[in-house]
């Protein structure tokens, strides 16, 4: 199956920007603190490119391509990039995506500016655009927010693989994100309550719609587990013991079954040789 996503051709259009709220966590400001992609009540732009591989795609193909996209001069406001193959035959879209984090639409347009008049960047997209090819007219953008340090039940793994569900969830009747952010402080209360030592890597993060989105969608919430089966373990406990936290969030907000993914981290500028 060739659908691994990496990668942003320099035919892809970066773009980029967003505000949102935190609830329980202040906003944190580009002066106040150093902006990585784990800062928490920040709101990023975050974008998701479908991707396909191409008649030369391999697994070892897109791991080159990758480590050589990362080495030919990424645009500095890059703040992440994953990717994402599917997981399940349930998925709404086959295809995988790639994801980039931006602090501002801005900085996206810049980036993508430099990126294109690089001609380093030139040359590695004509050497593998037969590994993979990415379709940027149906890119879609998102604004992203932690409201909880993604790091609170331990650091990824080495290898920054990880799986991911991705909840399709639209507002109930008369609901607005302020009652989202509400019931996601409840959430908040109920994983201080675990046993952390049980959980062997936990986050997630809340993708609102913004003028880039799916319309259909208010937002996503995102479930990033270190494995399928520590997640089945997640939702067990989730469903068992939720109580008012579980409460809160559905009387919010009506999700869908989630878009289950295969992930890795392919680029932390706060660690750059991670990969």
């Amino acid at each position: 199956m060739k659908n691994l996503i990496i990668g942003i051709l320099a035919t892809l259009v970066l773009a980029g920007c967003s505000t949102d709220k935190g609830t329980d966590v202040p906003q944190a400001t580009v002066e106040e603190q150093e902006v990585l992609f784990s800062v928490v009540g920040q709101t990023f732009y975050n974008e998701f490119i479908p991707c396909t591989g191409g008649d030369d795609y391999s697994r070892e193909a897109a791991e080159e391509m990758v480590a050589e996209w990362r080495a030919a001069g990424l645009p500095g406001d890059i703040l992440g990039a994953w990717g994402y193959e599917p997981a399940s035959e349930n998925n709404q879209f086959p295809n995988g995506w790639w994801e980039l984090q931006w602090t501002t639409k801005e900085a996206a347009d810049a980036g993508w500016q430099q990126w294109a008049a690089s001609e380093a960047a030139q040359a590695w997209s004509t050497k593998y655009q037969s590994v993979m090819t990415c379709d940027e007219a149906n890119r879609v953008s998102w604004d992203f927010h932690f409201a909880r340090d993604p790091y609170g039940f331990g650091e990824l793994g080495e290898s920054g693989e990880f799986f991911a569900a991705y909840a399709p969830c639209n507002l109930n009747e008369g609901k607005t994100m302020a009652d989202v952010d509400g019931a996601v402080a409840q959430y908040n209360g109920w994983l201080d309550g675990l046993d952390a030592s049980t959980v062997d890597f936990y986050a997630y993060g809340i993708y609102a719609s913004n003028a880039g989105s799916d319309d259909s969608v208010d937002l996503f919430f995102g479930n990033f587990h270190s494995t399928p089966e520590a997640m089945q373990a997640g939702n067990e406990a989730w469903m068992a013991t939720g109580g008012e936290a579980k409460a809160a969030l559905e009387a919010a907000m009506t999700c869908n079954n989630p878009e289950l993914h295969n992930a890795k981290l392919f680029y932390d500028p706060s660690n750059p040789d991670f990969s």
